[in-house]
């Protein structure tokens, strides 16, 4: 009788003791799987810091390349220049406008050209005193009086919107070619002669009726991605 209650009183203590023993590893897991995941937070938090880090450097690295293109060409040209960040877009497809953060109080006025890394892009058409707006070389308004480099025949360069520029009253018979550079002639007194405009991308013969032949330019600058100019700080007696 008594070896039986020992047996009973064990099997109770077997029963007992069971339960406690693997809620304890439960709980010790669980205190394991909170730390792991606080950590894990925290390393998602390093991470994220790192990696906008990383994206602010690489954006200042971008950019500054290209604000060294654009001094580079401060540097090649006579005229005063103020480079100036783009701070607005209205590129509908029969409007290319940009506004640029300068305006009077940095010496801007209407119909100064103003160019990018590429070449030009545009001139002023309202000066602000602290913002201006610039009507792209692509604006169905836009006008600019241009020479092709290699054989200098003149032209007028016309803005086709979304679709670039085309050269236009380069007479039939005049020796046009794909590849060609289109710049400033400086005719207009808007523009200094010289500055590049774009290369042309393709001729045709136009209408049988008209003198003039068809001829669409690619502008030297993508106008959808700018971001820095350059403004020629020039006096119409200057250009």
């Amino acid at each position: 009788m008594e070896l039986a209650l020992k047996d009973v009183n064990g099997e109770l203590q077997d029963f007992f003791s069971f339960p406690f023993s693997k809620l304890n590893s439960i709980w010790k897991n669980y205190l394991d799987l909170v730390r792991v995941k606080q950590e894990n937070k925290i390393l998602k938090a390093h991470l994220s810091q790192l990696q906008a880090e990383i994206t602010t450097y690489r954006e200042a690295l971008i950019e500054n390349g290209r604000l060294k293109k654009l001094l580079q060409i401060k540097r090649k040209r006579p005229e005063k220049s103020i480079v100036a960040n783009v701070v607005g877009f209205d590129l509908a497809s029969w409007r290319a406008i940009i506004t640029i953060d300068v305006g009077k109080k940095q010496g801007v006025l209407k119909d100064m050209p103003v160019l990018s890394q590429g070449g030009v892009i545009g001139r002023v058409i309202e000066a602000g005193m602290t913002h201006s707006r610039v009507m792209l070389v692509t604006d169905y308004n836009s006008r600019v009086a241009a020479i092709i480099q290699r054989n200098r025949a003149r032209g007028i360069l016309k803005g086709q919107g979304r679709g670039g520029c085309i050269l236009d009253y380069i007479k039939k018979g005049i020796d046009a070619q794909v590849g060609d550079m289109v710049i400033t002639s400086g005719l207009d007194g808007i523009y200094p002669k010289g500055l590049i405009l774009g290369k042309i991308k393709l001729v045709g013969p136009g209408d049988r009726a008209e003198l003039f032949q068809s001829i669409l330019v690619e502008p030297a600058a993508n106008m959808d991605e700018v971001e820095e100019v350059l403004v020629l700080l020039t006096k119409k007696e200057e250009r």
